[in-house]
């Protein structure tokens, strides 16, 4: 089947054509821009296009897959249609691989669904079995990053920004947490929740929720929580970026578990992975055991750049809601309690921004020194707000924060201090001004990364 893909570079989309490529199918595609995936791609020998034009639509092509972030006046989109070629979204078409798989293991809700996701292909990956692995994000764990071939199963993270996330048709489920995220799309909260409650009825096995969840922890045959749930996190020790946590399983029994990956919310995501695996028959200490070499994936608490002697430190975090931020700057607290924390947090999404501007304001707070850059707006329209509205409610809380307008110019002039952690925040392309003050630091201050 020859399969053109528009918008081939998005991290869900570039393991799309890396399925299909892999099991034979012809696979071209565009993107707006150059960017580590479609370069990735092509060494694979995919041909990508960049930049958008009709002359891309052939007419041998079988079909024409679209990301939510292209729209129907992009001129592949427009001939396709002319041409009477079939036009599907990304969801759709992840939804008709995932069918066919089994036992497919889901994981989804607004905060962890990644590292969660990860966690559990790790895990069953260390239990002996190979499933194949759709991620959003990179991990070292998967063979092309965000994507892995495999021999049965499949683990995949489950998109719930938009209400179609419901009709998928999956084994096994994991929701971390549904906190009212991209309500935009839905409407309303009671048809957020409705597609939860969808996507379970559609479940046929084991359900995993989380106990403290206010929409969805009643949702689950199994639950995780704080003292609660089927299993039951108890106690926490913090050793720098390691940890351990004790927990209870649903016979009473005490086990603990070892992490190499910093932060209480990752405690709670390795928790979900032992309910869900337990649940269906894996000795509880081998699962907990499993996890305790993973290691983060990019971009979530990525140490870019270090220097041990002057203690400085750069991380990258694509966190980009209020709760993610907020655990976020508490686990660098923990990681680094001596040194000062420099936020710089870019918002993802004007919807998002407008929705939790004051949430996104607490959520800092816990930083020494912060500094928000304008909106990151996505594939999203202008509503015309900045994220200086961040900066205002941070000054009505006492606090002082610095508007950043252009990133170059704040990169520029932003100098290193000894002692310091640079934490650069966000979803959008504020990892490439990260990489800029990397490159400075090594270039300036000839610190040798370690």
């Amino acid at each position: 089947m020859k399969i053109h893909m528009v918008g081939i570079g998005g991290i869900g989309m570039s393991a799309l054509a890396m399925h299909w490529f892999f099991n034979g199918e012809e696979i071209t595609g565009s993107n707006i821009e150059v960017n580590d995936r479609t370069d990735y791609l092509r060494s694979l020998g995919i041909e990508v296009h960049i930049g958008h034009s009709e002359k891309f639509i052939l007419p041998d092509l079988e079909k024409v897959v679209i990301t939510r972030a292209v729209g129907m006046d992009n001129p592949e989109v427009r001939k396709s249609i002319e041409m009477g070629i079939p036009v599907i979204a990304r969801d759709e078409a992840l939804r008709d691989i995932v069918r066919d798989i089994h036992p497919s293991f889901a994981i989804t809700g607004t905060d962890g669904k990644t590292t969660t996701t990860a966690m559990v292909y790790h895990a069953l990956r260390k239990l002996g079995k190979r499933p194949y692995g759709f991620l959003g994000g990179i991990h070292p764990d998967l063979e092309y990053g965000n994507y892995s071939g495999g021999e049965e199963g499949i683990v995949f993270e489950l998109d719930e920004s938009v209400p179609t996330f419901s009709s998928y048709e999956i084994d096994h489920l994991i929701i971390t947490n549904a906190r009212g995220d991209h309500l935009e799309s839905y409407g309303d909260r009671r048809k957020y929740v409705k597609s939860f409650i969808d996507l379970v009825s559609n479940t046929k096995g084991v359900v995993v929720t989380f106990a403290d969840d206010e929409l969805t922890s009643d949702l689950g045959k199994i639950t995780f929580g704080v003292g609660k749930g089927d299993f039951k996190f108890l106690e926490r020790r913090v050793l720098r970026r390691i940890q351990s946590f004790s927990f209870e399983d649903p016979h009473g029994k005490l086990h603990v578990m070892e992490l190499q990956v910093p932060g209480f919310h990752n405690c709670l995501n390795a928790l979900s992975v032992v309910a869900l695996l337990s649940s269906l028959g894996h000795d509880t200490d081998e699962v907990a055991a499993s996890l305790s070499d993973f290691q983060s994936v990019y971009r979530r608490f990525t140490i870019s750049f270090s220097s041990e002697s002057e203690r400085i430190f750069v991380l990258d975090d694509y966190a980009h809601t209020p709760e993610e931020v907020k655990n976020l700057i508490k686990t660098v607290k923990e990681v680094f309690p001596d040194e000062k924390v420099v936020a710089v947090f870019q918002p993802h999404r004007y919807s998002r921004t407008l929705r939790e501007n004051e949430k996104f304001a607490e959520a800092v707070l816990g930083a020494d020194e912060i500094y928000i850059a304008e909106i990151y707006g996505a594939f999203e329209k202008d509503l015309g707000i900045s994220a200086e509205m961040i900066v205002n409610n941070l000054a009505e809380m006492g606090r002082k924060a610095v508007f950043v307008n252009e990133l170059d110019s704040f990169i520029n002039t932003l100098e290193a201090e000894e002692e310091t952690v640079y934490l650069f925040i966000g979803a959008g392309d504020i990892i490439y001004y990260s990489g800029k003050f990397v490159e400075k630091l090594k270039r300036e201050r000839k610190l040798v990364q370690k």
